[in-house]
Parts: C-alpha cells; structure tokens; sequence
C-alpha cells in the first residue's frame, strides 16, 4: 500500500514572502504508518504549479491525504478529484474537515472523499491504514468518518470522537518521506517546525483550537523537543519554528527548554513561535533566557486594546501586558509580530485605528491587522450570528485578511478598506527607521526593498498624475489577494 500526504497550496501569499514552512503535521501522520506501509509527503505550497505536479505525483497511490483550514477546502477539493480520477481513495483531515464533518457528509463533496479523520490524527490515520490492509471494517475506528459500505453515494457515517492522545507514544516526524525539501525559509535562513506542547487552557472566542482538543495543555518533554530540533537541523534547517498552540501556558517550562537548548549547544539556530502577550509579560527572566537560546522572532497574539473588544473576543486583560511583553522582547533584539483584531460588533472607524496606533506606539516590526473571522462551530460565530452580522459565508475567504462580516457602525466593504488602510500607511519611512528586521536580516531586508520600492513608487506616480486612485489600488490588492500591499 502506498500512501501520499499532500499539504494545502493556498496560503496567504503576504506572509509566504517572509516564511514557508514544511507540514509539521503531515510528517508526524508519516511517522506513525511507516511501519505499515510506503508514504511520502509532499509540501506543495511552494509550487507555481502544483496542479500539475499533484497530477503526476499521485499515480501510483493508493491512498492520497488533503489537509485543509476553512479558506483552503475548496483547493483541496479539486486536488481530491485529481487523486480519484488516478484511482486513489483520498482521507482529509485538520480543521475544516474536523468542525465540519457533519455538513461535508451529507453534501455533494462527499462524493470526493472517501475518509475524513476528525481531530488530532496520528492514532485514527494508523488504524485507518491498517484496516484497509486487512481489508477490515472501520466502525471501531474512533475519530473517522466513512461511507457505510464504501459507497460514495451514500451520507458519511461519524464514529464516535477519540479521546486525546497520551504526548509520550506520539512518534516524532518523519522528515525522511518528504518529496520536496527546498524552498523553505524565514528571512532567507531555511526552517523547520518542532513541536513542544499541544492545546490550549484559554477560551478565546474565535479560535478553533479548544474544538479540536479541548481546553488541555499537554507537554512533550524536554529532551524529546531537544532530539526533535537536532533532527530538524540534521534535515537542513537553519531555523526552527515553535507551533505550539500556546508555548507560554507555562512560562517556567518555556525557560527550562531554553536552557536545555544552551545546554546542547544549539544556540546557533534561530528559533520563532507564537506566545501570549501575558505569559512573555509575566516574566523578563524568561525573556532574557530566550535571547540567550537564540530566539529572534515572536508572534504575540495581542488581539486588541479595546477592552470591549477584548472581553468580546475572550481575552480578558491585556494592554498592559501587550506593552511590557513587546518591550522585553525588543530588549533581547527580538522580532515582534502582532495578531491585532478588528471588525468586532461594535467597532466604528476610530475603533479600527486604535490598534494601528497601539502597533505605531510600541513600534511593532511586524503587525498584523486581521478581520474578525467567524470560523465554523467557534463561540465568536454563534454570537455574530446572532447578532445578524455576518455577511459571507465563501470560506476561501475566512482567511483572518477578508472582511466577512459588518459591525453595528460599518459595512463589510468599509471594515476591509479601512484594514487595508492601515497595512497601507504603517510600513513608511517611521517603520524603516525603527524595525529589527533590517539589523537581523539586512541582506533579506534589502532584497525585499529593493524588490518593493518600483511597486510603491509607480503607485505614488499614478496617484500624483490623478490616473488612480487609493480604491483603485484597493480593487486591485483585493482581487489579488494580497492585501497588505496599499501604497505609502
């Protein structure tokens, strides 16, 4: 039996300039039925023309596998009728497929796909290939959904959910059965994910991760994380990214795997994650132990400093903690991103620039203006909902960048003119002159202006001659799907 991983080839093309990563989670899938069977993983969002590479890299197959969020699914759906028209079955598993197994079951895409494996995969997807091996049934599989029968024609049936793993029997991935091994980076520097920790205790509103498994934090230990990066460096990464839902949950165990990273002696990688603005906060020792591991990138879920918004969107408290968490990252000449929200049920146009002026004000290098995004079976949906504010339901476009939805002051079309504005106007000369980007990574930084400055300049020369317009641009970034271009 031959079995091919297949990662989505959408992503958001702003952010794939600064880093494209490999599927952590295709890989671990991997590690848990190499025994069992051939599998390969091929990370296709790299591709110009991934098409037509999926069209020739699937025969052969006997089982293809698609990953897909909500603003993916489509793409993966055309991927899925590619692999049947070779004559493979196809399983699709991550979020999308998981919150909305339900509804997939009973549509007409059901016809493309033979298995759905619900939430956290490693333990479904090896029973799953060794049933087919057998040529069992699969009504004891927990965590799958099928076709009764195996046939297409018929609604999916869902077993029941499977408990959460035990972290100590997940295998580490397998980076041997990947396909594609170029083309992954951060600032130029090539880069692979190690996982430390999975779930998250906190209730945000908007987020899918409690959905998927529970408000639990697990943890795998320190020396499996160290055995982990020495594989990711052995495979050629320069960098290692932290996925981790919430890395911070436990701040003294973040600082005990920075030490353990000096101990190894792997402080020549360079080392980002995503954290909470309170868990850096509660702590400048641990921050200072991160400078000292190597870490020079953090992206810090901040969300907004509206406290309406923030008790809206199940954060609680965090503009002070936002300040302080930015200030000791940027003492430890650390990268800053910023997760800032806006288009909340109460936001009017003054609401929306209020996080524009909290990134300016503590000089983030990287914020990132999303829209709320009612992602499917969140509490944020529900409510919203509710409310009668959600405009759009094309989940191509629940990207956390499309406005899909209104506030009680403004139309779907301001919320996204006025977040585009606000990408638009923060990367001008007051950002060149204070981002971190540039000093740590001068050569991708000056490649990246270099590449940027005739696009900018021939957009000020069209508004000066009065030939365009800011909507005009506008139009132009939204139909191409980059929309943190604007024009300075």
């Amino acid at each position: 039996m031959k079995v091919l991983l297949l990662s989505s080839p959408v992503v958001q093309l702003d952010f794939d300039r600064i880093a494209r990563l490999p599927n952590l989670g295709l890989a671990s899938l991997a590690a848990h039925v190499d025994d069992l069977c051939t599998v390969h993983v091929a990370d296709i969002h790299g591709l110009k023309n991934h098409r037509q590479y999926v069209e020739k890299a699937v025969k052969g197959y006997d089982l293809v596998g698609l990953t897909a969020m909500s603003f993916q699914y489509q793409e993966a759906l055309a991927l899925a009728s590619i692999a049947k028209e070779a004559g493979a079955q196809t399983v699709f598993g991550g979020y999308h497929p998981t919150l909305a197994a339900e509804e997939i079951g009973s549509s007409p895409d059901a016809k493309l796909i033979d298995y759905i494996v619900r939430g956290e995969g490693e333990a479904t997807f090896r029973e799953l290939v060794r049933a087919k091996l057998a040529d069992d049934i699969f009504q004891d599989i927990q965590g799958l959904s099928y076709h009764r029968m195996g046939d297409l024609n018929q609604e999916m049936v869902h077993n029941p959910p499977r408990p959460l793993l035990n972290v100590e029997e997940i295998r580490r991935p397998n980076r041997d059965c990947r396909l594609i091994t170029r083309g992954f980076y951060s600032f130029d520097v090539p880069i692979d994910s190690v996982e430390t920790s999975r779930g998250c205790t906190q209730g945000c509103k908007f987020c899918s991760i409690n959905l998927m498994y529970g408000r639990r934090f697990r943890r795998f230990s320190i020396e499996r994380v160290i055995d982990d990066i020495r594989d990711a460096e052995a495979h050629g990464a320069g960098s290692i990214f932290f996925p981790d839902d919430n890395i911070t949950l436990d701040p003294k165990r973040l600082e005990r795997l920075c030490q353990a990273i000096i101990d190894a002696g792997l402080t020549h990688l360079r080392y980002k994650t995503q954290a909470s603005a309170s868990g850096i906060a509660s702590s400048k020792q641990l921050v200072d132990k991160m400078g000292e591991a190597g870490f020079d990138g953090v992206f810090l879920g901040v969300e907004s400093i509206n406290k309406r918004n923030l008790e809206f969107l199940g954060k609680g408290k965090m503009s002070n903690d936002a300040e302080k968490a930015v200030q000791y990252l940027h003492d430890n000449n650390i990268i800053v991103s910023t997760g800032l929200i806006g288009g909340n049920p109460d936001d009017d146009q003054e609401d929306l620039w209020e996080n524009f002026k909290l990134a300016r004000r503590l000089k983030v290098d990287f914020p990132i203006f999303y829209i709320s995004t009612p992602y499917p079976k969140t509490q944020m949906r529900g409510e919203l909902e509710d409310m009668g504010l959600v405009t759009c339901n094309d989940f191509t476009k629940y990207d956390g960048l499309h406005a899909n939805l209104k506030t009680r002051h403004l139309s779907q079309e301001q919320v996204q003119y006025i977040t585009w504005q606000m990408n638009a106007r923060y990367y001008d000369w007051q950002w060149l002159r204070y981002n971190k980007v540039k000093k740590l990574y001068p050569r991708w930084f000056a490649r990246e202006m270099k590449r940027l400055a005739p696009f900018y300049a021939r957009r000020k020369l069209e508004l000066a001659l009065g030939r365009r317009t800011p909507r005009d641009f506008f139009q132009e970034d939204l139909a191409s799907g980059e929309l943190c271009k604007g024009v300075v």
